[in-house]
C-alpha cells in the first residue's frame, strides 16, 4: 500500500526538489510560476518567429511574441526580396490595368453612333500609363477629327496595328488618305470597345466586319 504523504508546506522555499511528479502540489504557486515561465521562453526562444517568416511585417505587432527584437527579416535565408518587390508591382500594376481597361470597355461600349459628343474613354497602356496624346476623355467627334500623326502615336502606344485590316483591305488596294485615316479609326474604337460607333462607320464605307 502506496504510503500517505503529508501536505507539503507552502512557505518553505527552501525545501528539496520533490521525488515524484506526485510530490508537486498543483495549488503551489511557484509550480504555477515555473510552468508559464517554461512555456512562455519555448514560445519566445531566439528567433522563434523569425524563422518562420512570422515578424512584424506578418502582423504580430503586440503580445508576449514581439517584445524581443529579431534580426532577421520575414522571409527564409536565400530568398530575394527585391525580386518579389518587383514582381509583386508588376502584379499590381498588370491588375489594375485590367480593371481600367475592363471598366472603360464597358462605358464605350454604351456610346451610341448618334452621340457626337459622347465621351470616349482611353484605355491604360501594359504599363499603367495612358498614351500622351489620349490621356483624358474625349468627345467621339473630337477623336474623328484627330490629327493622323496623333492617331498613330496613339495606336503604336497601344499595340495596335496602323494599317487598313480593320476594314478588309491590304497595302496592295489603292485608297485615299482619307479611306487610310478612317480605318484606323475603326482600329481605335474597337480597341476601346465602342462597337456601336465602329460598326456604324464600316456600314456607311459599304464595308463588312473582319472579325
Amino acid at each position: 500500500m502506496n504510503e500517505m504523504r503529508p501536505p507539503m508546506p507552502m512557505n518553505d522555499y527552501h525545501r528539496s526538489m520533490p521525488t515524484s511528479a506526485y510530490d508537486m502540489d498543483p495549488r503551489d504557486p511557484r509550480v504555477m510560476n515555473s510552468s508559464f515561465d517554461s512555456c512562455r521562453m519555448g514560445m519566445e526562444g531566439p528567433d522563434y518567429f523569425g524563422a518562420m517568416g512570422m515578424g512584424p511585417a506578418m502582423g504580430l505587432m503586440g503580445g508576449p511574441f514581439t517584445n524581443r527584437p529579431h534580426s532577421r527579416g520575414p522571409y527564409p535565408p536565400g530568398f530575394d526580396q527585391e525580386m518579389m518587390t518587383m514582381g509583386g508591382y508588376q502584379i499590381d500594376v498588370d491588375e489594375r490595368v485590367r480593371r481600367n481597361n475592363l471598366f472603360v470597355q464597358l462605358v464605350n461600349g454604351q456610346i451610341s453612333y448618334a452621340a457626337k459628343y459622347g465621351q470616349m474613354q482611353p484605355k491604360m497602356c501594359t504599363d499603367g500609363r495612358f498614351p500622351p496624346d489620349f490621356r483624358t476623355a474625349r468627345t467621339v467627334e473630337e477623336v474623328k477629327v484627330m490629327d493622323p500623326t496623333a492617331l498613330d502615336r496613339i495606336l503604336r502606344a497601344y499595340g495596335l496595328p496602323t494599317d487598313l485590316r480593320s476594314l478588309r483591305l491590304t497595302s496592295r488596294d489603292s485608297v485615299s488618305t482619307k479611306t487610310a485615316h478612317h480605318a484606323k479609326l475603326c482600329t481605335l474604337f474597337d480597341f476601346l470597345g465602342a462597337m456601336q460607333i465602329s460598326e456604324r462607320e464600316r456600314m456607311k464605307r459599304g464595308a463588312i466586319m473582319p472579325y
